[in-house]
Order: C-alpha cells, then structure tokens, then sequence
C-alpha cells in the first residue's frame, strides 16, 4: 500500500514542533554519507536555484506630479533605463505606472542594467527618474523604493529545470550570453548553468506539488507562482512568479556582466511537501542523476552530454588568498568580475560574489581558488573523447543552498505557511 500523508498533517507537525525539513542539499549529503533515508524520515523538502533568468520586470507605480496638473506621462526612466508607461493611463493623477525589464540597459550609466536597477532599490538606494508628460511637461525627481506605492517582479520564465552547457566548435572567439569573457573556440572551454539537483523541477519534474497560487521565496521575500512561464514545456519546465521588492534580499538578485551584455540574477526557493511515494522517489536522486545536456553555442545544437555531477561537487565558493597578490602591477581581476564583487584592496565581497569562477580563470598568480572541474566527453561526431575545462559557472549553488536554508527555517519558525496550490500547472507542447 502507497505511503501517503495529508498537508494537513504535516502542517500540524509543523505547529507542533515535530516536523522532519531538510534543503535538497542536506538529503544528498545525508543519502552520500549513508544514511537509510525514507519517505516517514522527512516531511518536506526545500528546493531552490540561484541563476541568471533575464525573463523578470520590475512593476512600479509612484507619484510624479500634483493631481489635475498633466494629463498622462509618455515617457519615463530610472537611472537611465527607459521604461514603458502604462499600461494604466492615471490620467490627472500625476502617478505613473510603468514596466522596466531586467535586461534594458541604461542610456547614462555605463555597464548599468535593469537587474542592477532592482539591486540598488531593494537595498536603499535613491535612484533618479526622468519623465516627460504628454502635454511636454519635464520632471526630474528623485526617489527611493519607499517612495514607491507600489513595486513588484515579475518573473515571465524562473527557476527552468536546469539548463545547459555551451561549447564554442568554431575557430573563433564568440560573444554570448554564455560566457563572462568571449568564449574560446575548438572546444577549448565549457560553460554551464543550473544548479542540478536543488532545482525545483527536479525534485517536482510533473508539477504534482507546485501549482498556481503555490507560496515560494523570491529572493529571499515570500512570494508566489503564477503559472507556467514562457517557452514551458515537458522538457524545459519553468514558472511565472510574482513577488514585493519591500522585503527582498539585495544578496540574492543583481546583474551579472556576460561577454555579450548583462544579464539578471534571481533566486527562486520552493518547498516541497512530502505527500506520497511518487514524490519522494522524484527527490531522491543526486547530481550524477541529473543530465546536463551540451550545446553549441552558435546555434543551440546538442553536441554531448554530462551530469550536473560532472561539475557540481561540494566546489561551491571560491576562495581568495591575497597574499599570492604582490607580484601584479595592475590586478587582472579587478573590474573583471562579472559582478562587481571584488576589489583589490577590500577583497571579495561576499554579498555579491556569485562564486562563477571568472576570478580564478583571470587571475596568473593563483590567488583565487575553486575546483571549477574538468569534464572528460565522448562528443557527437567525434571519435576520441575530448577533455574540456569548465571556465564559468552561470548559477550559485551556494546560494541556492543558503536561500533553501532560510526557507527551511522560515517554516519551522512559522514565518512561512504551506499552503494549496489553487491550480495545477499546465504543460506546453514542446517548442521547437
């Protein structure tokens, strides 16, 4: 007979102090170490990713002007960035709703991004804006998120059951998305995302727990999934979220500086209760269970594949030893991290290092260190197998573990409820 429980009961465990919760991460490490684990040991699960998901906007909507004075405004930025007004006219109000994508980069600030843009507001920064009324009425005021009635992120694609690993087979240098510096040819370097097996559709892959109205972490605040997110399919699920700036960690979003532009950083947590057999049997598995699938990167075609077990293994954070620095004139690192997280005289700042790696292939005198892997692979077309060195990680397990971590705690203090979803999530065909 299946082994079931109710949310019910696991809710009231929970009350009660008595529920067993445990991060992705602590389940591998237990099942690695030995441990007899079964589906009566844990109540829920924790599942989390920290990666680069260009697919959020922010929504805003603030007070511009006096009522009665301007009819609408049409034009509308904040450090830079162009938003797009609407789609609610507030005519006569003098307030302004506006869409801003995390990818829209700044016409004033250099290497300055929409991601940055949500950054600096959740952490208290005064930002500049520029609007231009229908009637040529020009406003510059400045603000801070306090100011704002209203701000929210949406997320059209988040937390994509993992991602891929990209290989440039040309004999040039590519700029891509892919890659923090041009990403070298004749297979000579290998990047990848996804933090494998503490990705949500991994753990929940047909939506049997999840659904809409489903209570997740956005960056550390409480927020929810909407639906299926954009290009979602069986194979490549993903999910639509929705989530209040006020509230947010600085520490798990941002921007991320790739060779082809910048991209943004968000954190997606989700728990998962324990209900039946299906579901405990779809969380255990570790990174060696988990394909990761290799893509040249002029063209998205499959060329090969690996597990995440291939490059995740407890390599989580790099290290900095700036003792191995005195022979440099000028620091090869400083001002190459793709997040603006080191400095030469402060060192690595924690809050917004992404642990990618960049650091490590950069630096000549070693003094970055981090198991970024070497991956050894049969490739399509080819007789011999390849030894390929991973140069870039494009998510952080080790944030994702941390922002699991804060879920867990967040249930077992009752800060966090676990609830229904009100809809299941429907499944697209595949695109092609």
């Amino acid at each position: 007979m299946e082994k079931k429980r109710t949310l019910e009961e696991i809710n009231s465990k929970i009350k009660e102090g008595n529920a067993n919760i445990l991060t992705v991460q602590e389940l591998i490490d237990k099942l690695e170490d030995g441990e007899n684990i079964g589906f009566e040991d844990v109540d829920v699960i924790t599942t989390a990713t920290k990666a680069l998901m260009s697919g959020i906007a922010g929504i805003f909507s603030f007070r511009l002007f006096p009522p009665k004075e301007v009819r609408k405004f049409i034009e509308v930025s904040i450090n830079g960035i162009p938003g797009f007004p609407g789609p609610c006219p507030n005519e006569f109000l003098g307030i302004i709703d506006l869409i801003l994508y995390g990818t829209a980069k700044s016409e004033t600030r250099k290497n300055y991004s929409g991601g940055m843009l949500f950054r600096d507001l959740v952490e208290g920064k005064q930002v500049n804006i520029r609007a231009k009324s229908v009637e040529g009425i020009e406003i510059e005021k400045t603000l801070t998120l306090k100011d704002f009635q209203f701000a929210r992120l949406m997320g059209t694609r988040q937390a994509i059951r993992n991602y891929f690993a990209m290989v440039n087979p040309t004999e040039n240098v590519v700029e891509t998305i892919f890659s923090a510096l041009p990403l070298k040819g004749n297979f000579s370097q290998l990047t990848f995302s996804g933090c494998g097996a503490m990705n949500p559709f991994q753990n929940d892959p047909d939506a049997d727990v999840m659904g809409i109205g489903t209570k997740i972490l956005v960056n550390g605040q409480i927020g929810y999934i909407m639906g299926p997110g954009t290009r979602n399919d069986r194979l490549k699920p993903n999910l639509q979220t929705i989530c209040d700036m006020k509230g947010m960690d600085p520490e798990f979003m941002g921007s991320f500086k790739t060779s082809y532009g910048p991209e943004s950083i968000c954190s997606i947590a989700v728990p998962l209760p324990v209900l039946n057999e299906k579901i405990w049997n779809n969380i255990i598995k570790s990174d060696n269970d988990v394909p990761l699938t290799i893509l040249n990167v002029v063209g998205r075609f499959r060329v090969g594949e690996i597990t995440y077990g291939d490059v995740w293994d407890n390599n989580f954070v790099v290290k900095f030893y700036p003792d191995k620095c005195i022979d440099c004139d000028e620091c090869p690192v400083d001002g190459k991290c793709p997040t603006d997280a080191f400095d030469l005289e402060k060192g690595i700042d924690r809050n917004r290092c992404f642990n990618c790696g960049t650091c490590y292939i950069v630096c000549p005198e070693e003094a970055f260190d981090i198991d970024l892997k070497s991956i050894n692979v049969k490739l399509e077309g080819m007789k011999e197998r390849k030894e390929i060195p991973v140069v870039l990680r494009q998510s952080d397990r080790n944030g994702a573990i941390k922002l699991a971590e804060r879920l867990k705690k967040m249930i077992l203090k009752g800060e966090f409820s676990l609830q229904k979803p009100t809809g299941e999530l429907e499944f697209a065909p595949k695109v092609k």
